[in-house]
């Protein structure tokens, strides 16, 4: 006969060892998912690039009109810390002024990226800036950008940052918290927990609630009564359980993507494949000047995400192709790389990509699936621009292909090809955004935020010419280029020192 205490010191054992077991798996998890957040990653000083500072005066150079639709040449703009202090052709300026010569160059609004996921990556606080970015909106915000908010209004060199929040769904219990935990969403399960999670979010000080897709319709509208009492703006996604009809007689001040029109008029037409793609295509363009123009008749701005959606074709099939393309090397290495948990950017991990095994048809069909998409986005950006709907940049940055600052360049090209012409898609990305979020910049005009791009090249005869720049005024002070590369330097720099894959 076998003892009892041998059996209860091996059950003992036993025990103690799964808990080791448990919380090192948890330990391992944890560290991937922060890894893929980017968390990994080398931090840049942000304190240790020099901007020029105190009263400074850019001469003879181009301004953008404050309509946005012309450069006006000759002028001279003086501006500090305080914002926009003159613009004009003879401009007495103040002794020990410090003077930035503007001859052949182009002075524009800084730049707003309206759709943003900073993760754990506060180096693209810093690639931003070098990118003509002084401006950011994140859309999925948690504590830690909360704090490099108010570091920034404190003098922390970065873009202004506006937070939205996590996204809010509505799920059952075990799916909630693993999502919560995975995916850092907020669980809404019942419609009666939807006041305490928005008076919640607005307490802690975000700037936006930001709505996820999977919502059930009483909740959305619970969650859309909470945001209205808490004095909060509603944005994000449209829930793909809730009729598109219920957007217009809600609160909700903008939705994140073309897409989520894209989306709802599939689900109308009745999800579309390649067979009847043509058909889903001529149902959008009917439908699209009517959607257009409830969207402007009841004021609910839309961002972009336009060049991502194109890219997907693209990285369904062919992502190391498009890798060659873009800013890589600037990209946070542990989103780049993924983990074993979250797919990446690279060929055979990319989010996107079909599996390896599918068939050349099956890729083939993949591919033609979402041009088809994309196109639709096309035919509803051009409505939105006839029925004169607030459009907003935005590019997804840090989802697979779209990298911070870089990104936004692209998505201007986007939409200027896609039937914006080069002053619209500027505005998307300068007024618009500014005006949408009520605050003093977009412009160039005395009382507004000196925020600016100082270029080498006009970007209303060209709008891949936001990319030619030659410094950047963030917040009063004024990076010239050389301090622009020291920034991507640095950044590149650290990102290598991170890297599990070489490049």
């Amino acid at each position: 006969m076998i003892s009892a205490a041998p059996v209860k010191k091996w059950t003992l054992l036993s025990l103690l060892l799964v808990l080791a077991l448990c919380a090192t798996s948890i330990v391992w998890v944890d560290h991937q998912l922060r890894r893929f957040a980017g968390a990994d990653t080398a931090v840049v000083d942000h304190a240790g690039f020099d901007a020029i500072s105190g009263p400074t005066a850019i001469t003879d150079v181009h301004v953008l009109s404050a309509d946005g639709n012309t450069m006006i040449g000759g002028h001279t703009v003086l501006f500090d810390q305080g914002g926009v202090v003159a613009v004009g052709e003879r401009l007495e300026l103040p002794e020990g002024v410090n003077l930035v010569d503007g001859n052949g160059r182009y002075l524009i609004p800084g730049l707003v990226d309206a759709h943003v996921h900073l993760k754990q990556s506060p180096n693209d606080l810093l690639i931003y800036v070098a990118n003509g970015v002084t401006g950011i909106r994140e859309m999925s915000g948690n504590a830690d950008h909360l704090v490099w908010r108010d570091e920034i209004e404190a003098g922390r060199l970065g873009p202004q940052v506006f937070v939205g929040s996590e996204k809010l769904e509505s799920r059952e219990w075990f799916a909630g918290h693993f999502q919560r935990w995975t995916r850092n969403r907020i669980n809404v399960r019942r419609p009666e927990h939807a006041e305490a999670v928005v008076r919640s979010l607005a307490g802690d000080g975000y700037d936006a609630v930001k709505l996820g897709s999977i919502l059930d319709e009483e909740t959305y509208r619970e969650i859309d009564r909470a945001a209205s009492a808490s004095g909060i703006a509603l944005i994000g996604h449209f829930p793909v359980s809730v009729p598109l009809d219920a957007l217009w007689t809600s609160g909700q001040s903008e939705l994140s993507h073309i897409e989520e029109i894209a989306k709802a008029l599939n689900a109308e037409f009745g999800f579309f494949t390649n067979a009847n793609a043509d058909e889903y295509l001529q149902f959008v363009a009917r439908r699209s000047n009517e959607v257009a123009a409830k969207l402007a008749e009841h004021d609910i701005a839309v961002v972009s995400s336009l060049w991502l959606i194109e890219s997907i074709a693209r990285q369904k099939v062919a992502p190391a192709d498009l890798v060659e393309e873009i800013e890589l090397r600037y990209a946070n290495p542990g989103l780049v790389e993924g983990t074993p948990l979250s797919k990446g950017w690279l060929p055979g991990n990319n989010a996107y990509e079909i599996g390896l095994e599918a068939s050349p048809a099956e890729r083939e069909a993949a591919a033609a699936y979402w041009m088809t998409f994309a196109e639709a986005h096309r035919i509803l950006l051009r409505a939105m621009r006839d029925k004169g709907v607030h459009v907003m940049a935005g590019t997804d940055a840090n989802t697979a292909g779209a990298v911070p600052g870089f990104s936004l360049h692209d998505e201007l090209k986007s939409l200027t090809e896609a039937g914006l012409s080069p002053a619209q898609s500027l505005r998307s990305a300068t007024a618009t955004p500014a005006e949408r979020m009520n605050q003093e910049a977009g412009r160039i005009a005395p009382g507004y935020r000196a925020d600016m791009v100082l270029l080498r090249a006009n970007p209303l005869e060209d709008i891949a010419n936001t990319r030619a720049i030659e410094g950047v005024i963030v917040d009063g002070r004024f990076l010239d280029r050389a301090q622009l590369d020291s920034i991507l330097t640095t950044v590149e720099e650290a990102n290598q020192t991170s890297r599990s894959i070489a490049l």
